[in-house]
């Protein structure tokens, strides 16, 4: 076991790296937006095709405007960390949460193995860097529990007040403890899933039925290596970023 002063180095660097990496693959990547319409005298661009498909003679609130917001989202990251998370995987599963960080304006992050365990609740301000620390300090250990992963997450979702509340899972599907996940699944607002890892009959039909039952898609990566991208492809198609 190495010192602690040198653990902390080598973890020191593999945050750099993470981070680097994070930020090559979303270069030309832009923060989610959404689109706001209003009236004057609020604050906006003039959209004139709209105003003038208004009866006149016009008034001052008549006048339609549209505005671009940064899209709020409250999203919680659900990690499966069990027994079967080498290195690499835990790495990996890093870089996926600092993509998510790095591009959402609110990310809140569960892992579960034989529990859940809540890393950064709602409301909880944390930097990018401190979230890629809190995901590889995880040890990877016990059984597979989605449930418990997917309780905490709803319980978390349950503390915001945004309109949107979306959680994002990234396992294999395959849970060896717990209950059905998908009757979880459904006590979420928007769930979406991520496959990790070869094509498994059980695994797959589990995480079809999570998405379809938390109203939301299933993604796959075949590779943990495959899972960054993946989860970047997840928030362009998903969120508009």
């Amino acid at each position: 076991m190495l010192p602690q002063h040198l653990s902390r180095e080598v973890e020191a660097r593999a945050v750099t790296e993470i981070l680097a990496r994070a930020r090559r693959l979303l270069r030309h990547a832009q923060r989610p937006t959404r689109q706001v319409r209003g009236t004057w005298p609020e604050a906006g661009e003039l959209d004139l095709e709209a105003t003038l498909e208004r009866p006149r003679p016009w008034r001052p609130e008549d006048l339609a405007l549209t505005r671009v917001e940064p899209r709020e989202a409250e999203v919680v990251a659900v990690l499966d960390m069990s027994l079967s998370m080498t290195g690499d995987k835990i790495a990996l599963t890093a870089l996926s949460a600092a993509i998510l960080r790095l591009k959402l304006e609110a990310l809140s992050l569960v892992s579960f193995d034989t529990e859940a365990h809540t890393l950064v609740r709602v409301g909880e301000t944390v930097g990018v860097r401190e979230t890629v620390i809190r995901v590889l300090r995880v040890p990877a250990q016990g059984y597979t529990n989605i449930e418990a992963g997917l309780k905490a997450a709803a319980r978390q979702l349950g503390r915001s007040r945004k309109r949107e509340r979306v959680a994002i899972l990234m396992t294999d599907g395959i849970a060896n403890m717990g209950g059905d996940p998908v009757k979880l699944a459904r006590r979420i607002p928007r769930l979406h899933v991520v496959q990790v890892g070869a094509e498994e009959k059980q695994g797959t039909a589990s995480c079809v039925a999570m998405a379809a039952a938390g109203r939301g898609r299933r993604y796959r990566a075949h590779t943990y290596e495959d899972l960054p991208g993946v989860v970047r492809q997840l928030v362009r198609e998903c969120f508009g970023g």
